[in-house]
């Protein structure tokens, strides 16, 4: 995908220049019109057929999200062990259409003010840039899909995702529990494919599980019932016994805890002390990610033995994300802009994965991002998009899948802090 990466960072500098162009032939002066760009919102390239780009801008959008929707949760499967054609060659349709609507709606569907697209189009000049370093698809992908998310509403982001997601999981588990996906699977834990659940891993069909749930919540906001927390929970503990997905089951029971506490304050926004504790759960996480693994002592030859006791077991209950976090220290050096990363060891930790792969820019921005979030969804009052990111956050620290819009639809809340729109707009339950 490095063609797309570069002709979109190539049509957002054209686009800018024209805007220049344009604005200054508009405007009297060269300041009034920098200043017209600056403040008010306008197509690129022109306002041509405007009425109709901005009615097919959303329409590309849910495309694209549908797209990306099946081609994860079927078309990675263990369908494509079944059907070896359907990764060699529906997969690469499906992604250059994606690719295609995103791009329409990033390019033609959307309006900016040089405010927004400058700060967008800064993040994702250095996405570009430490993605042509980790070459992580899925990286590239979140950060397509954040840019083409400006102005589609959430509601009905989330149900094209829902629609597209919901029915295509139960076509995965029909196929599963028929047999047809079930020849050749095994389960790295007992040999045993029925947890699989028609996934090459438990923690896939978890996170797929996971991102749907956060879809419901997202398209509910503060319509949710009690029932419907009940079944959060209900799901969590399902995960837990059923594919032993540990990370999704325990994210889906604080989420559950968390949307119970947001019914209890029913939308009071949170003066400035409280917002800060919610946006400073961000630089916690991040400080105990980096430096619990400093204090491992190793003791034998294999990941997870180590010392002292106590640490021992956090690692054994988060399975060994912190002596894999420890042997990556002694591997990697810590690059700039990032690199690729060896099989081994596996870095499920975000923060940690995040440095290696992407290098310290890019896990400042992201953490800053997220922070800035936080602060800003409590300082609103919408408990329920702070109950959505916080379990995210406890997601990443066991699972990098954060990274895809499958497992991760609340990475859209991040919006609004990507275009440096004013907090008044960030109205996740419109």
């Amino acid at each position: 995908m490095f063609g797309y990466a570069n002709a979109l960072l190539l049509a957002l500098f054209a686009a800018a220049v024209l805007d220049l162009i344009l604005a200054w032939r508009r405007c009297r002066t060269p300041a009034a019109a920098l200043r017209s760009l600056w403040q008010e919102e306008h197509l690129l390239f022109g306002n041509w057929a405007g009425a109709a780009r901005l009615r097919w801008g959303p329409y590309a959008f849910c495309l694209g999200l549908a797209l990306y929707e099946f081609t994860v949760v079927f078309c990675n499967s263990m369908a494509r062990e079944h059907w070896p054609w359907l990764q060699a060659r529906v997969s690469p349709v499906l992604d250059n259409l994606m690719y295609l609507a995103f791009l329409a709606k990033i390019l033609l569907g959307t309006r900016y003010t040089w405010r927004s697209l400058g700060t967008a189009g800064a993040l994702y000049f250095v996405a570009r840039w430490v993605y042509f370093n980790g070459q992580n698809i899925w990286f590239l992908g979140l950060a397509v899909v954040l840019l083409a998310a400006k102005d589609v509403p959430l509601r009905r982001a989330m149900k094209a995702f829902l629609g597209c997601g919901i029915p295509t999981l139960a076509l995965v588990e029909i196929l599963h529990f028929a047999g047809i996906l079930a020849p050749g699977a095994t389960s790295e834990r007992d040999g045993s494919f029925r947890l699989l659940f028609g996934y090459g891993h438990p923690n896939t069909f978890g996170g797929v599980v996971f991102g749907l749930l956060l879809g419901w919540v997202l398209l509910r906001q503060t319509r949710l019932r009690w029932v419907e927390l009940a079944a959060v929970a209900a799901v969590g503990v399902f995960l837990l016994v059923g594919p032993a997905s540990r990370s999704a089951a325990l994210c889906c029971l604080l989420l559950a805890v968390l949307l119970a506490a947001a019914k209890g304050l029913k939308g009071r926004p949170a003066n400035r002390l409280l917002s800060g504790c919610c946006a400073a759960l961000v630089p916690l996480e991040l400080a105990v990610s980096l430096i619990l693994p400093l204090f491992v002592v190793k003791i034998g030859p294999w990941a997870n033995e180590i010392g002292p006791a106590w640490l021992k077991r956090l690692d054994d209950l988060l399975t060994c994300r912190i002596s894999l976090s420890w042997a990556a220290y002694r591997m990697y050096d810590i690059k700039i802009a990032g690199q690729m990363l060896m099989d081994w060891p596996t870095l499920d930790n975000i923060f940690v994965y995040l440095l290696y792969q992407f290098g310290p820019v890019m896990l400042v921005l992201a953490a800053l991002l997220l922070t800035v979030a936080l602060y800003g969804y409590a300082r609103r009052g919408h408990w329920q998009a702070v109950a959505c990111l916080v379990a995210v956050l406890l997601y990443g620290y066991m699972e990098t899948q954060v990274l895809h819009i499958t497992s991760d639809p609340a990475a859209l809340l991040l919006c609004g802090v990507i275009f440096a729109q004013p907090m008044d707009l960030w109205c996740p339950d419109q």
